[in-house]
């Protein structure tokens, strides 16, 4: 059972955490510091050391969060639209997610995700600080899932592999669009006609393959 003193400490390291991120999505991860995230959050510059130890720590965690909290939404579109849905229509739905006014924080965690895999592309000693501890849920096991429920009956492993990897290098794509806040319009407009090319890819596949 988890007591009253283990709950605030839970509370405060949440507050921390959304600091955090919302200070590299808006300043970059370069300007981030204890001082800077102790003021975002309102509490003392120790208190971020007493619940993460280290800025290392308090990264690694911010990432691994926005994983979670990202990974989480996503689920949560897939478990409401799997059962009627078309796979081309709940991928509409996860873009259609993130360029709603309503979920604009959503973009804060595209923007972080994308800062730490960008740093960690050219920082070895950064990549196995934020790497070196995985998270239990990812946004890409999520588009894993999504492929394999839909045509895992019908392609192989290797296929299987080459959409979802297809489908990865395209969101990672439209994430600097999504960022920037391009027109909306022709963003959602794009994102169908590269969803209709990963169909009609698959349907190559699955016709080679009978």
């Amino acid at each position: 059972m988890i007591d009253g003193r283990e709950k605030k400490g839970n509370k405060t390291k949440e507050v921390l955490l959304n600091a955090t991120i919302t200070l590299i999505a808006e300043n970059g991860l370069e300007a981030l510091s204890a001082n800077s995230i102790a003021k975002k959050a309102n509490v003392s510059k120790a208190s971020v050391f007493h619940h993460f130890g280290s800025m290392e720590t308090i990264q690694q965690e911010a990432f691994i969060f926005a994983d979670v909290l990202m990974s989480e939404a996503l689920e949560q579109i897939y478990q409401e639209a799997k059962e009627t849905d078309s796979f081309a229509d709940i991928m509409l739905k996860y873009f259609l997610f993130f360029i709603e006014e309503k979920n604009k924080d959503y973009l804060n965690l595209i923007n972080v995700q994308m800062q730490f895999v960008l740093k960690s592309s050219y920082d070895t000693e950064f990549e196995e600080i934020i790497f070196g501890k995985d998270s239990e849920k990812t946004p890409f096991d999520f588009f894993e899932i999504l492929v394999g429920d839909f045509y895992g009956d019908t392609l192989d492993a290797n296929d299987l592999e080459l959409v979802n990897d297809l489908i990865i290098i395209l969101i990672n794509g439209f994430t600097t669009f999504l960022i920037s806040k391009a027109d909306k319009e022709w963003l959602f407009s794009l994102w169908k006609e590269n969803i209709k090319m990963i169909e009609i890819y698959v349907h190559s596949l699955i016709e080679s393959n009978s």
